[in-house]
């Protein structure tokens, strides 16, 4: 068909085709995006975005309806309310539109027992990471260095410690499976079965159930004039970023040292590099002309966070996804995310109650506070050239050595 015989329909198929293609988003550009959707929600609900506030409030409510908000906490705000909480079920929708429209979303039910326990397994961790670490991908990583926050860079050395620890988990269970197989044991071989199993839904009708439920959040919204709707479309933008790139922090970890089979990681830490720089920039100045508080975003920071770090990322390679990663996942229609989700939203709001109480009184180290202003900015781009560099190195010891 040439360019005079397509239609006006045709045209628009096509656009909806290069952006919603099996190809995905190149990890820069989905990080330059993300970088600036992360000040977005600095300026529009005055908060970074971040995942867990969200599951805890999710938790607490769970808890409260079955009359334990004594081991849980009371939720102060129900969950449409809760910004965080907000951006969570955008997440979720958005993926599941960009999903549907590249014919990508599908209900793909765990495999094997294997999977159930490494859901639950890594939902539990997860949480655990999160209650160490004062944050998990984004609030104690991501979001944490572009508020200028130490803590993110204390999470970002157990990151590493625990994907390389995932990654030799992953390479267990795959001898494993090697040698139940080769053993022709044919119980072991069904209950490790690699095969994902797929249950269709129709396109067009998972696109429905997403756009109806997001009319009637943003009639909501609306009804009641709430600025929530902000933290919902914010969401939604990092569900659509993050589905249509396939980023995930989990895969950027896990596979950092994976040697030939790194590509995908590196590529992931590209664009968390420049979303770092990106965020960072239009971060530093919010705080530095008053327009946000500078301690929004900063946490304490002890060698705790490290361990945080270390347990929340070999947490997430056992569920198949970060915190991030597991909320675009579901919108995907994978059931094992489902499960990593509703255990992490049980398990966190108890170890909230355990550990913060022991940690929150460690130091708040708001960098620019501490270096000055003009230091700290130094500092970040100097680290962030660093961090580029370490990723190229990698790139050119695994492929060009």
């Amino acid at each position: 068909m040439t360019s005079k015989e397509m239609g006006f329909k045709d045209f628009i198929r096509q656009k909806l085709e290069k952006i919603f293609g099996s190809k995905g988003w190149n990890s820069i550009i989905a990080g330059i995006l993300i970088g600036l959707v992360n000040i977005m929600s600095y300026i529009w609900v005055k908060k970074p975005f971040t995942v867990y506030t969200g599951l805890l409030n999710w938790g607490q409510h769970i808890y409260s309806l079955i009359g334990l908000s004594s081991i849980a906490g009371a939720p102060k705000l129900i969950p449409l309310l809760e910004p965080t909480s907000a951006g969570d079920i955008g997440a979720i929708i958005g993926a599941m539109i960009a999903a549907t429209l590249a014919n990508e979303f599908a209900v793909r039910r765990v495999s094997n027992k294997v999977e159930v326990f490494e859901a639950i397994a890594g939902g539990v961790l997860m949480a655990l990471g999160v209650a160490l670490a004062f944050g998990c991908n984004w609030g104690g990583f991501l979001s944490a260095i572009t508020s200028w926050s130490l803590h993110g860079f204390a999470f970002l050395v157990g990151a590493i410690i625990g994907g390389y620890l995932g990654l030799r988990y992953v390479a267990w269970k795959a001898e494993r499976i090697i040698k139940i197989v080769s053993s022709s044991s044919e119980e072991f071989t069904q209950i490790l079965n690699v095969s994902n199993a797929r249950k269709g839904l129709g396109k067009y009708m998972a696109l429905a159930i997403a756009i109806i439920i997001l009319t009637l959040l943003i009639a909501y919204y609306a009804s009641i004039g709430s600025p929530m709707v902000g933290g919902l479309f914010i969401g939604i933008a990092i569900g659509i970023l993050l589905q249509r790139a396939r980023f995930c922090f989990a895969t950027a970890f896990r596979d950092l040292f994976n040697g030939p089979e790194n590509a995908r990681a590196l590529d992931i830490h590209k664009g968390i590099a420049i979303a770092i720089l990106t965020g960072s920039i239009g971060v530093f100045a919010l705080k530095f002309m008053g327009m946000v508080k500078e301690d929004i975003g900063v946490a304490p920071v002890h060698i705790i966070n490290i361990l945080g770090g270390l347990v929340f990322i070999f947490g997430s390679v056992l569920a198949g996804g970060c915190a991030s990663g597991v909320l675009w996942r579901s919108g995907e229609g994978h059931v094992k995310a489902w499960i990593a989700l509703l255990t992490t939203v049980l398990a966190y709001p108890i170890f909230s109650q355990l550990i913060r109480p022991y940690v929150a009184n460690n130091p708040k180290i708001f960098i620019p506070y501490s270096i000055g202003w003009i230091q700290a900015f130094i500092f970040m781009i100097i680290f962030v050239v660093l961090y580029t560099l370490f990723i190229h190195y990698l790139e050119y010891k695994y492929r060009y050595r």
